[in-house]
């Protein structure tokens, strides 16, 4: 039987890869039409966002059996 070589993405991703596009394509055009509403992302929000990452990274690498004897201490 033959067997062909050639790599199909399943429909998920190609519609993913199709919102993204979309998506891309309306930033684009609202930052051609309107450059004027760019501005720089505030510190603080930059801070906010890195707190949220480093509790995330933590909750992952914690032990998932929360009923373990050494978490209930």
């Amino acid at each position: 039987m033959f067997k062909s070589r050639v790599k199909v993405a399943p429909l998920a991703d190609r519609e993913a890869q199709e919102t993204k596009k979309a998506l891309l394509e309306l930033v684009h055009a609202d930052i051609t039409e309107h450059p004027e509403r760019i501005q720089p992302i505030p510190a603080s929000l930059l801070n906010r966002t890195a707190h949220l990452r480093a509790r995330a990274q933590a909750n992952l690498e914690r032990p998932s059996d929360i009923g373990a004897p050494e978490l209930l201490k």
